[in-house]
C-alpha cells in the first residue's frame, strides 16, 4: 500500500488553484492568457474550511499555464478591494519571518547554491493568520518545506507556517494583541524576587524544586535558655509536659564553622534579605535550564494572555505561552489617562477616534491653505507664525468664537491643562487681550497658552511629507505634514545627569528615520547602579537608532518630565496613533515591519 500523503503535502498541492477557483477568476485569467484549463491526471484535496477564507476541498488544476504574476495581481486586487476570500496561512513560531524573496538573508557563512539572499520585511507572531497566494510553494535549498508567498508581499518558510489552521501550534497559540487599544495586552507586575517562569505547568512536588518557599520550614532548634529551663513560665519548665512528664530535648547537631560568607553563598540570591533595593544579580544569572525558563526580580513586568487552573494551582499564561504562579503577579492598572491632541476636524490618518482626538463639531481645516490673511482692525500686530503650536497652561482656559467684523467674542467650552492646538496665524485683540485662531476653528487667549515652535522642516522632507519633531527641553513631540503640525503630546525622554555619567541616560539628539516598528517588543537590560529590569511586550515600539525607540509606557505617568533610560516614552494611546501614522505601514496580521527600499521610515528630528 502506498504511503498516505500528509496533511501538509495535501495542502501544499491544493493551494495552487484554490483562491482562483473560489473567486471565479481562473477562467478569465486563462482566457486572457490564451490558455486552456487542463484536467490533471491526479486530484488532491485539502479539508481546511474556515469562514476567514481558508482552502475548501477543490480539484487541483495545472496552474503552470497561468503566469504567477497574473495570479498574484488578481489576489492583491481582491484584497485591496476588500473582497478577498482565499486561503490564509498560520504562523507557528513566536517569530515567523517574512522575507523579500524565497531565501534566508545572507549571513557571515553566506548562502548555499545560487540562491539570491533576501532582506527581512517583517514578521508574524504565533497564531497570526494572513492571506497567502493560491500558488504552489517554492522549494529550494533554503527551505525544503517550501516558501509561501503572502498576498501582502513577502515569503514565509513552511517550517514556520502552515495552511492547516487547526494545527495546535496555531490553534492553541496565545491570543493576538488588541490593536484597537493603547494596551495591546494585559500586563502584570512581579511582586517578589525569584518568581519562576516555566515552560509548562508543574505539579506541586516538582515546583518545590524551584520554589523553596513552598516547602514548610523546619522548626527552629531550642535556644540555650529553653534547653536549661531558664526563663520558663511559672507553669513548669520547657523540658516537661503539663502532667510533669520529662521530655527529652535533642541536642543541636554539631556543625563545622563555615563563616558568614559561606552561609550567605549557600542561600539562593532570591531568598536573601535585602535592604529594599534590587538584588545584585545580572540578567544572565536569571536564565534557567530545562523546564525553568528564567527567574524574575521584583518589578519585572509580564504581558499576560489568560489565567487558568491546573495541577491544583492557579496560573497566568504569558503572551509567550509560558506559565507563572498567579499569586506572584499583580495586574498593572493604567497610571494616567493623559493623551495628546490631533488638530483639525478629526483624528490624523491611520488613527482611530478613540485614540485621543479632540475637536469642535463641524470644524474644518485646510492644511494646504495659503498663509493667514492680514490682521483685522484692532489686531495686536504681527501674528504668530502659521504652524506654531500652543499648550494650555492651566485649567480654566476656554475656547472662544470670534466675529472680527462685529468685534464680538463668545465663550465656548473649557479646555483642559496641557491640551495642545495648532495656530493659523490669525490674531485679534478684544478688551486689550490678544487672541489667536487655531486650526480647529476656535480661538484662544494668548495669556492662557505657551507657544512652541517646531524646528524648521528638514531639506529632505517634502512639502506635504510626514515627519516628527521632538523637543527635549520642552518634552514635547509634534507630528507635522510639511510645515503644518497635526498632532502634539508630552513625552518622557531619558533622565540626564551631567554630574554622574553612570546615571546619565540622556536621549541623544540628531536626525533619524524610523527603522522598524513592533506592535510589542520586550525590553530589558542591566542598568549601572540600578540593577536589572525587564518589561515584556512594551507597546507600539518604533526603533530609530540602535536600541533607542519611541514607544508607549504604561508603568509611569510622568509625561512632560524626563523619566526613561534613553528612549522616548509616550502615553499608550498616543504611541498607538503615532505608530499607525508613521511609515513604514504595518500590514494586517503582522507583528513587526522593517523599513527598506520603497518602505522608507518617517523622518524624526530630536533636539534640545
Amino acid at each position: 500500500m502506498p504511503p498516505r500523503p500528509s496533511n501538509r503535502t495535501i495542502a501544499r498541492f491544493s493551494v495552487g488553484i484554490a483562491l482562483l477557483a473560489q473567486a471565479g477568476a481562473l477562467a478569465s485569467l486563462l482566457n486572457g492568457a490564451g490558455c486552456a484549463q487542463k484536467t490533471p491526471s491526479n486530484t488532491t484535496t485539502t479539508d481546511n474550511a474556515d469562514a476567514s477564507g481558508e482552502l475548501t476541498p477543490t480539484t487541483l488544476a495545472d496552474a503552470g499555464t497561468v503566469r504567477r504574476e497574473e495570479i498574484a495581481q488578481a489576489a492583491r486586487a481582491a484584497y485591496a478591494a476588500g473582497t478577498y476570500d482565499g486561503p490564509r496561512i498560520g504562523a507557528m513560531n513566536m517569530v515567523t519571518s517574512v522575507l523579500s524573496g524565497p531565501a534566508w538573508p545572507e549571513t557571515d557563512a553566506g548562502v548555499r547554491g545560487d540562491i539570491k539572499p533576501s532582506i527581512r520585511f517583517g514578521y508574524l507572531r504565533h497564531g497570526a493568520k494572513v492571506p497567502v497566494l493560491a500558488l504552489p510553494p517554492i522549494v529550494n535549498e533554503s527551505c525544503t518545506d517550501g516558501w509561501y508567498e503572502l498576498v501582502q508581499g513577502g515569503f514565509v518558510c513552511g517550517r514556520a507556517a502552515t495552511l492547516d489552521l487547526k494545527n495546535p501550534r496555531v490553534r492553541l497559540a496565545p491570543n493576538g494583541p488588541d490593536l484597537s487599544s493603547g494596551l495591546p495586552y494585559r500586563y502584570g507586575y512581579n511582586l517578589t524576587n525569584g518568581t519562576p517562569l516555566y515552560r509548562r505547568v508543574l505539579s506541586l512536588d516538582d515546583r518545590k524544586k524551584y520554589e523553596p518557599w513552598l516547602v514548610a520550614a523546619p522548626p527552629p532548634p531550642p535556644s540555650a535558655d529553653e534547653s536549661s529551663g531558664e526563663g520558663a513560665s511559672s507553669g513548669g519548665s520547657s523540658g516537661a509536659s503539663e502532667e510533669g512528664e520529662s521530655l527529652p530535648v535533642p541536642a543541636p547537631p554539631a556543625r563545622k564553622s563555615t563563616g558568614p560568607s559561606a552561609a550567605a553563598s549557600a542561600t539562593p540570591w532570591f531568598m536573601r534579605q535585602t535592604d529594599g533595593g534590587k538584588p545584585k544579580v545580572a540578567l544572565d544569572e536569571l536564565r534557567g535550564r530545562g523546564v525553568l525558563v528564567r527567574r524574575m526580580v521584583r518589578g519585572f513586568y509580564l504581558a499576560l494572555d489568560k489565567d487558568f487552573k491546573a495541577a491544583n494551582a492557579h496560573w497566568w499564561r504569558t503572551t509567550g505561552g509560558l506559565a507563572v504562579p498567579f499569586d506572584r503577579i499583580m495586574l498593572q492598572q493604567p497610571l494616567t489617562e493623559y493623551h495628546g491632541t490631533w488638530f483639525g476636524s478629526g483624528p490624523a490618518p491611520g488613527s482611530d477616534a478613540d485614540a485621543g482626538a479632540e475637536t469642535d463639531a463641524g470644524a474644518t481645516v485646510d492644511r494646504g491653505a495659503p498663509a493667514a490673511p492680514a490682521p483685522a482692525a484692532g489686531d495686536a500686530g504681527a501674528p504668530f507664525a502659521r504652524g506654531t503650536v500652543v499648550i494650555v497652561r492651566f485649567d480654566g482656559a476656554r475656547k472662544y468664537t470670534v466675529d472680527p467684523e462685529k468685534k464680538k467674542v463668545t465663550w465656548g467650552e473649557a479646555l483642559p491643562r496641557r491640551r495642545a492646538a495648532g495656530l493659523t496665524g490669525a490674531s485679534f485683540v478684544y478688551g486689550g487681550v490678544a487672541m489667536r485662531e487655531t486650526t480647529e476653528g476656535f480661538w484662544i487667549r494668548t495669556p492662557d497658552v505657551t507657544e512652541v515652535r517646531p524646528s524648521p522642516r528638514p531639506a529632505e522632507v517634502g512639502p506635504n511629507e510626514k515627519w516628527l519633531d521632538v523637543n527635549l527641553t520642552q518634552q514635547l513631540l509634534i507630528a507635522l505634514e510639511g510645515d503644518m503640525p497635526v498632532f502634539a503630546t508630552y513625552i518622557s525622554s531619558g533622565r540626564h545627569n551631567a554630574y554622574d555619567k553612570e546615571h546619565d541616560y540622556a536621549t541623544p539628539s540628531g536626525t533619524f528615520r524610523i527603522r522598524e516598528k513592533h506592535v510589542t517588543a520586550t525590553m530589558d537590560g542591566d542598568v549601572a547602579g540600578v540593577g536589572p529590569y525587564s518589561i515584556e511586550d512594551v507597546p507600539w515600539v518604533m526603533y530609530y537608532q540602535g536600541s533607542y525607540a519611541l514607544h508607549g509606557a504604561f508603568w509611569h505617568g510622568q509625561f512632560g518630565h524626563q523619566h526613561s533610560h534613553g528612549c522616548i516614552n509616550m502615553a499608550p494611546a498616543d504611541a498607538r496613533t503615532v505608530f499607525n501614522w508613521v511609515e513604514p505601514k504595518l500590514p494586517e496580521g503582522w507583528h513587526g515591519v522593517f523599513s527598506s527600499g520603497d518602505r522608507e521610515g518617517t523622518l524624526l528630528v530630536v533636539h534640545e
